[in-house]
This record gives C-alpha cells, structure tokens and sequence, in this order.
C-alpha cells in the first residue's frame, strides 16, 4: 500500500510539473511581463515564481564536480643566478631575505 501512495504521488508531482512547465512556456512566449501575465492568468507572482524555482530544480542539474588530474611539475631543486663570469646556486627552499640580500648585491 505504502508502494502505491508514493507510486501516486510520485505521478501527482509529475503532472503538476508538466502543467506547470506549459504555464511557464505560455508566459514566456506571450511577450507579457510576469506581473501582467499573472494578473491576466489569476496567478500571484510569488506562485510563478515558486513554480518557476521547482521546475528549474526538477529539469536542470547541478552541475557535476569533476576531478582534474593535474600534473606535478617537476621543481628545480637549485636557484642558477649568473652575472657576468659568476655563476650561483642556491637551493630553492632558501630563505628568501637571504636570497633578496644576495640579489641586490649582485645588482
């Protein structure tokens, strides 16, 4: 019993929904406003736009989440700083004042 009561409504909902879609279709292809198509039709624009949120819901999916697989990018484990005949390498985890102290005395 209990299969066929969800079977019911499950089909109510259905029929509510396509009803409601070809309401939809109607006001969009009418040219109307919303606020003059309602009064026209007898339907409050709150009830439109319910009707509008829950077909939006029913016919549109959410947008699936899709794992990226992003490469590792392969680090240089050195900092190659040259100027003139002088050649420097540093590790890359150096520390950074260290590093801007160094710059600026080459330059």
């Amino acid at each position: 019993m209990q299969n066929k009561t969800t079977e019911i409504a499950t089909i109510r909902q259905a029929v509510r929904l396509q009803e409601w879609s070809e309401l939809i279709k109607a006001q969009q292809a009418s040219g109307l406003t919303i606020k003059q198509w309602c009064e026209e039709n007898g339907i409050k624009p709150n009830t439109y736009y319910c009707r509008l949120k829950k077909i939006r819901e029913q016919f549109v999916e959410a947008p699936a989440i899709v794992p990226l697989n992003i490469p590792q990018q392969q680090c240089q484990s050195e900092i190659h700083i040259g100027k003139n005949d002088l050649q420097i390498s540093l590790p890359s985890d150096i520390d950074p004042e260290t590093l801007l102290s160094l710059v600026k005395a080459l330059c």
